[in-house]
């Protein structure tokens, strides 16, 4: 009855696609799609500028919409119907999520399709790479569906990442690019703010002052907390202070008792920017700091059950053996004895986000116009 329901879906938005396309003539127009949040994100708006910049009378239009499963009502198919209406008269379409009616549809040849994602880095696996796991789409679904189908190109963060991103896309490599992100080329600017938001932390955190600032930045577990006990232990020194930033929809995690500051104050893109080592696990999060030069520690003590739910691209343990760690203790130890390397940091950037060099926004709104 599902797949039923989704059949019918697809052509029925075909059909009325198909009077769309020949009544809406194609105009200068780019549209912006996403089902990552009701606003605009920040590389929309990176691209927007550089677009106005250099083709000032392109039209940019947004369509943005937390599009959970649980949420696919009436509201979501009135926006689709709405997306829809603007893909027929657009010469480009920029999205960072999968989104339904560029996947589904028939496009006219003039429109051109760019997919930035939300992430520049696929550590854990998504789309594709996860069908029939506990947290991915039925692949019966998705074939009717067919998720992530029709993208001219798709930026990632390096060369590493493109096979990932084919895959989880099911798209040629030659289509999967190694230009990185117009936040990565920000974030490249946002070093300079260090000294303003370390300031801003220790006036917040007084106990931490005179301490060096290791950031732990983990991943949300879909149906089990983080035991943060062993690893807030291990930090309770003079030396570093452990500042512990959960996934904004961890609900499971409680920090209690120890030394560690839980913090909620700060962006993770600022403790990012103010920290002197970051630990992570199967996040971006990783890929940010690597940008700034960072030295990034991973702590991935659940590897297998991760792998088995969620699935990994990239096993730190394996990857970047000499700064991964499943024991806490050992952990705290490279961190506080410093023992990442030159070497280390340079090999997590480049792995990373080694297509990032400052023009990303640049080089996307170029390919994207074809120019």
């Amino acid at each position: 009855m599902k797949k039923l329901i989704f059949i019918l879906l697809k052509y029925g938005m075909r059909f009325i696609y198909f009077f769309m396309k020949l009544l809406i003539p194609v105009s200068d127009k780019a549209v912006f799609l996403s089902r990552q949040s009701d606003e605009p994100s920040e590389n929309f708006l990176l691209l927007e500028q550089e677009l106005q910049r250099v083709s000032p009378s392109t039209k940019c239009e947004f369509y943005c919409r937390l599009g959970l499963k649980s949420e696919m009502g009436l509201s979501y198919a009135l926006l689709m119907l709405r997306q829809m209406k603007a893909l027929a008269g657009a010469k480009l379409c920029i999205t960072e999520s999968y989104c339904i009616p560029i996947s589904i549809l028939r496009h006219k040849k003039q429109l051109r399709v760019v997919q930035i994602w939300h992430s520049m880095v696929a550590v854990k696996k998504f789309g594709w790479q996860t069908v029939d796991m506990p947290e991915g789409t039925s692949s019966d679904i998705a074939r009717i569906m067919q998720m992530h189908n029709g993208y001219d190109f798709v930026a990632v963060g390096s060369e590493y990442m493109r096979p990932f991103f084919a895959e989880a896309m099911n798209t040629p490599l030659e289509k999967v690019l190694p230009l990185g992100t117009p936040v990565a080329d920000r974030l490249l600017h946002s070093a300079d703010r260090y000294d303003e938001l370390r300031e801003r932390f220790y006036e917040a955190y007084p106990q931490a002052k005179g301490k060096k600032i290791a950031v732990w930045l983990p991943t949300m577990r879909r149906d089990y907390p983080i035991d943060c006990g062993d690893m807030i232990e291990s930090f309770d020194c003079e030396k570093y202070a452990l500042v512990v930033k959960l996934h904004p929809l961890d609900r499971q995690t409680v920090i209690t008792g120890g030394t560690a500051i839980a913090d909620k104050l700060f962006t993770t893109e600022q403790a990012i920017v103010f920290a002197d080592a970051v630990i992570s696990d199967y996040s971006g999060a990783a890929a940010e700091a690597a940008l700034l030069g960072k030295p990034v520690y991973f702590f991935v003590p659940d590897t297998e059950r991760y792998a088995n739910e969620c699935g990994i691209n990239v096993n730190p343990l394996t990857v970047f053996p000499s700064v991964s760690f499943a024991d806490p203790k050992e952990l705290a130890d490279a961190v506080l004895n410093e023992k990442a390397t030159n070497n280390d940091i340079f090999r997590v950037r480049v792995l990373l986000c080694g297509g990032c060099d400052g023009h990303s926004t640049q080089n996307i709104i170029r390919l994207a116009l074809n120019q």
